[in-house]
């Protein structure tokens, strides 16, 4: 069988849709090398057992993506990817080096190690997509510039010392003749997209290239602890800003205070970094938890209110939850903007966000019967994706085309 190595950086909402993947690939008997962050391994370990996972210090926990807004802030990203990338290349490149891997799979904020040693070692990729997908007709990018207010600017010192520094790291890698937008431009035969065509901006002008397979949740969702609501019959509402949303114990309060009087169970997930104890007292009809998994409690929701990452979002529509989005970076704003298009819940602007407003988005999804019919639509359409079976067909298609040419 093949040897397939995927990158990934540690982002929650990166590895979970990877991990009924790598599942899948030892499944049918091929042989898995995976490279995540430390905090990561072992949840990857666990979904696959027999791969080899390797772990390397990451950075990017430490990012609060709801600090994102400006030039200033987003414009560090990049550099921080590429130090991902440098610190996947240090820990896989020795151990791959001996045991070349017959495809590099790749999460795309770490592109330049799957591009990298793909090339050095002569074997094909595959990008994979947790956010928009883009090409000549969509670009995610050019979203999210225009959604800075200020734009945005290339001349950024913290823009201007990431392209130096990748063009070094190129030559390092004996690959001085790649321009930078050849590397970060390309288009791989293979793109594994983690969410419906349906869902796609422009979806139909993306060609067989690109694999969307969905969400790929069956993995989490069989091995997550199970969540049970009180037995009072109220409606639930889950309320999570994901894991890349740090510390924001206002917007929890005002949850609170937004839900104490409505008769609805209310579940929150606050994140680690905030002790539930800060919101107490709490009424009867509200509970609080750092961590909860997601898909448990979604089973049981309702309405779903979230940040607008696209996996939380991904989550809700493969349980049937419409949405009430509440976006404050960039990224996640052009998510909520594609959630309104189709009609799968609200948008409360944070410049408005109030009690009353979350209040009455909440009551209006509840209620909106059509909105739950296109959320059912949508849910089909996660289901007919086909998954990480979808997947890692497409895979195997790729490492035998591959071979086929020699």
């Amino acid at each position: 069988m093949s040897h397939v190595a995927l990158f990934n950086n540690s982002g929650y909402g990166h590895v979970i849709p990877t991990l009924s993947v790598v599942h899948e690939l030892v499944r049918r008997g091929h042989r898995v090398t995976y490279v995540t962050g430390d905090k990561q391994v072992d949840r990857v370990a666990a979904a696959a057992p027999g791969a080899r996972v390797l772990g390397y210090d990451s950075q990017l926990v430490q990012v609060d993506l709801s600090e994102m807004v400006t030039a200033a802030a987003t414009s560090r990203m990049p550099g921080i990817y590429l130090q991902e990338s440098v610190d996947i290349m240090r820990v896989a490149e020795p151990v791959l080096e001996a045991d070349r891997p017959d495809l590099i799979a790749f999460d795309m904020t770490v592109y330049a190690a799957g591009r990298i040693l793909a090339r050095k070692w002569d074997v094909p990729a595959a990008a994979c997509y947790p956010a928009f997908a883009s090409n000549e007709h969509f670009s995610f990018l050019d979203e999210m510039v225009a959604r800075m207010p200020d734009k945005g600017s290339i001349g950024h010192p913290a823009l201007r010392a990431f392209f130096a520094r990748l063009t070094r790291v190129l030559a390092e890698h004996g690959q001085a003749d790649r321009s930078i937008e050849q590397v970060m431009g390309q288009v791989e035969d293979l793109n594994l997209v983690y969410y419906p065509k349906s869902f796609q901006p422009a979806g139909s002008t993306f060609d067989d290239r690109f694999t969307f397979m969905g969400p790929c949740l069956d993995y989490v969702e069989r091995t997550d602890e199970p969540w049970t609501p009180p037995g009072d019959g109220k409606p639930v509402v889950f309320i999570s800003l994901g894991t890349s949303v740090h510390r924001q114990p206002e917007f929890f309060r005002m949850c609170v205070e937004t839900f104490a009087d409505m008769p609805w169970h209310t579940v929150l997930a606050v994140h680690t970094a905030i002790d539930p104890a800060e919101l107490a007292p709490l009424p009867p009809n509200i509970e609080a938890h750092r961590w909860i998994p997601h898909l448990a409690v979604l089973a049981h929701a309702d309405v779903f209110v979230s940040h607008a990452g696209l996996g939380s979002v991904m989550g809700a529509l493969h349980k049937g939850v419409p949405l009430v989005l509440v976006p404050s970076s960039p990224e996640h704003k052009v998510v909520a903007q594609r959630v309104a298009e189709l009609g799968l819940g609200r948008v409360v602007r944070e410049q408005v966000l109030s009690p009353a407003r979350l209040r009455a988005a909440v009551a209006e999804v509840a209620a909106d019967g059509l909105t739950r019919n296109r959320v059912r639509r949508m849910r089909q359409d996660i289901v007919d994706a086909g998954g990480a079976a979808s997947a890692v067909d497409a895979i195997e298609r790729r490492i035998a085309a591959r071979s086929l040419v020699g």
